[in-house]
């Protein structure tokens, strides 16, 4: 198939080698060739490639090198782009008679790498190659069941290429591969259906599959050619992970002779930019492959990448609009049940059909509900515990749950799959579905405990591949990706139900106080109890919601009011956080309070607003109720400068708060057009301010005209001879 896991367990074989290895496959030629066109490292038979032999080459420019056709090398060379990589022309040596030869070039800016290959012989014909390959084409694209259609793929292969076997294997989830789709003759033992380790194909050979896409080795019993150096270029090492003539491993070719293969081609199907699977080669006898084959080769394999990818998305497609529906349904029901008032409750029968499972359960503040084929109540609460914090992506699927928990092997039978999801509800709430255990064999190709034998000197791969039968336990059908979205949208969906529910509440609340105090300070006052004695993620519920419905309603006049609730939620929110971090229950520093706030609302406003206002303010201590006050007084002063200063656009205003007398002024200025009496209008904003201002018994003073606008509120205060700091504490009068 692919690698042994030599990077694994042998220094021989780290990626150092990998990736720049000493050699290249003696069938072709490689020039390293500097800035200026001078051959600095060279590998192969040059005298068969170019004519000129490597003890003469090396350290020589290329400007003399053309071939039998008039073509120079050089002149070649300069015209190539470092953007692009890949086949040239074809190269005719001088002196003739070693035939043709395909030019590959690897540009960068130190220079290039330029491989020489041998050239078909006779030259293949273009229509002959397009007609099998558009024949190719076509059958694939006949319809079919995927897994024809990997046998089709292997078999259009096998038809182009000429390989005794051709292997489709694919990569599955934990990393082992099976052979999907098999075409061979009877020259080499069929291993269809059989899997291989993940190790077999590790990390780093995957990584090289990824980025260098065909892989080709003629002759597995080859004597590599070593890279050679230029004396003053120093041993420079040289990477040439993307050609094709760089030397295999040697554990590598002796795991491909055990399989009884003396020549190999590898072709990586890519999928959505992830390495999906391999399209494996292997001939009994050596075999070289032309450029112009091993092209219509790769082109078919993109074409067959297309096919998965395609089929891929249209049943994660099918498979998402079906959960879709049974999901919307569901969540509509509740959406009624919410409007009518009716508690919010989660059906396990419902739940249960939002994703094919054999069990659910709900676990949430020491109540747990199970329906279906599930572990017991306490294994079920202890589950729900551990994937707290594997929820943070909101949610987790396993397929093979005893592999990552091992208590889970007690109740593997009932669930050796599991798919979670959380709400963020006043009480959390995590929902588990359940799939139970499959026991299913599966065929290896060798046994998977035996990669290798470490021998007395080398590591040496093993030598069967003999199918190897072995029962897997503790697995379940695997989650798939339109189902872990769809138990992901659930919890959001939820999530966003519960809060609304809580808003709603809330809301209520706020009725009942606004109807027994008859004034939307006497709201503000209850809310600011609420804030002292609830946590500050309540009040980010509430931000979230008002932001939510802002944004869904089309009435402009609607979502100004939610604006502006926001940002007078977001002044009350401001003094809680300067409370909860300050060792003073009672007081707020009021300076540190107004940036916060300020730079709070030119968050909330946008981009445009960030550094528009500017703040200055004394640092004296002030009860916190008064804090909250002149902070709803500055919001609201703010928003309307930002809504009638500039006509809607950002643009610069001061805010100040400084001792005058036995009292506080604080003054809010914008340069803008003037608020043509907006300030003394019946808007709620208005009302706020004269009823915030009387509030503190203080006195509001408007100065507007084309130069801006400026408001100035006085407030007596007088000083608190409790004040336990040295900075000044002022209090308003009772």
């Amino acid at each position: 198939m692919g690698y042994s896991p030599e990077e694994h367990h042998h220094s021989l074989f780290d990626r150092e080698l990998i990736h720049v290895p000493a050699a290249i496959q003696p069938h072709g030629a490689l020039l390293w060739l500097d800035g200026l066109g001078v051959v600095t490292q060279l590998a192969g038979d040059t005298s068969r490639a170019v004519g000129v032999a490597p003890e003469a080459l090396l350290g020589q420019s290329v400007d003399a090198l053309i071939d039998s056709k008039g073509f120079g090398l050089a002149q070649i060379m300069e015209k190539l782009d470092p953007r692009l990589q890949g086949y040239v022309v074809k190269w005719h040596p001088e002196p003739p008679g070693n035939g043709a030869w395909d030019i590959t070039a690897h540009p960068n800016r130190e220079g290039a790498i330029i491989e020489f290959e041998p050239a078909a012989t006779p030259p293949a014909e273009a229509a002959d190659s397009m007609s099998h390959l558009a024949r190719a084409i076509a059958s694939l694209d006949l319809p079919r069941e995927t897994d024809e259609l990997f046998g089709t793929m292997a078999a259009e292969v096998r038809r182009l290429s000429g390989y005794d076997r051709v292997l489709v294997y694919r990569f599955l989830d934990d990393e082992a591969g099976e052979v999907v789709g098999e075409s061979r003759s009877d020259a080499l033992p069929s291993l269809l259906n059989h899997r291989f380790q993940g190790s077999e194909i590790p990390g780093e050979a995957r990584g090289l599959y990824l980025r260098n896409r065909f892989r080709i080795i003629p002759d597995a019993n080859y004597v590599p050619a070593p890279l050679r150096t230029s004396g003053f270029q120093g041993a420079q090492t040289l990477d040439i992970s993307d050609c094709s003539l760089r030397s295999a491993p040697p554990i590598h070719l002796q795991y491909l002779r055990n399989m009884g293969a003396a020549s190999s081609m590898s072709i990586s199907i890519v999928v959505k930019n992830e390495l999906w699977g391999l399209v494996a080669c292997h001939h009994s006898t050596p075999r070289h492959m032309a450029y112009e084959m091993r092209e219509a080769c790769r082109h078919l394999a993109r074409v067959f990448s297309h096919q998965i990818e395609a089929r891929e998305e249209a049943r994660h497609q099918r498979q998402s609009t079906s959960l879709r529906h049974l999901r919307t349904a569901w969540l509509d029901d509740m959406r009624v049940a919410l409007e009518r008032d009716r508690p919010l409750e989660l059906d396990l029968a419902r739940l249960a059909g939002m994703v094919p499972c054999d069990g659910v359960a709900l676990v949430s503040a020491g109540r747990t509900e199970l329906r279906g084929q599930t572990p017991g109540e306490t294994e079920t609460a202890a589950l729900a515990q551990w994937l707290e914090e594997r929820l943070r992506h909101e949610a987790f699927a396993t397929h093979q749950l005893p592999g990552e928990l091992a208590a889970a092997a007690a109740y593997a039978t009932e669930a050796s799959g599991v798919l979670a999801t959380s709400i963020d509800a006043p009480d959390p709430i995590v929902l588990l579905w359940f799939r139970a255990e499959e026991i299913f064999p599966v065929r290896w190709a060798g046994s998977p405990h035996e990669f290798y034998d470490d021998g007395p000197a080398e590591p040496t791969p093993r030598t069967s591949f003999a199918t190897w039968t072995e029962t897997i336990r503790q697995t379940a059908r695997s989650w798939s990706r339109a189902e872990v979205n769809a138990a992901r949208q659930l919890g959001r969906s939820l999530t966003a139900l519960f809060q609304q529910q809580a808003l709603r509440e809330l809301n209520r609340r706020l009725r009942d106080t606004l109807a027994e105090q008859q004034s939307l300070v006497a709201q503000k006052n209850v809310l600011m109890q609420e804030v002292h004695h609830r946590v500050q993620n309540s009040l980010q519920i509430v931000n979230s919601m008002l932001q939510l419905q802002a944004r869904q309603t089309s009435d402009r006049k609607v979502r100004g009011q939610f604006e502006g609730a926001v940002n007078r939620l977001m002044a009350v929110s401001a003094v809680h956080r300067h409370l909860w971090r300050s060792s003073d229950a009672q007081n707020v520093r009021l300076g540190p309070y107004l940036k916060e706030l300020c730079a709070d609302l030119m968050f909330s406003w946008g981009d445009g607003w960030s550094g528009r206002v500017a703040v200055e303010a004394t640092d004296a201590a002030i009860p916190s109720q008064t804090a909250v006050t002149l902070a709803l007084l500055v919001t609201e002063l703010l928003t309307n400068a930002a809504k009638y200063a500039y006509a809607g656009s950002p643009g610069p205003v001061e805010v100040r708060a400084d001792r005058a007398g036995d009292g506080l002024r604080l003054m809010v200025r914008d340069h803008g057009l003037g608020m043509h009496g907006k300030v003394q209008g019946g808007g709620l904003g208005s009302k706020l301010i004269r009823i915030f201002t009387a509030q503190l018994g203080g006195h509001a003073e408007t100065l507007t005209g084309e130069s801006g606008t400026t408001v100035t509120i006085t407030v007596p205060l007088k000083r608190n001879a409790c004040a336990q700091s040295d900075a000044t504490s002022l209090e308003t009068p009772v």
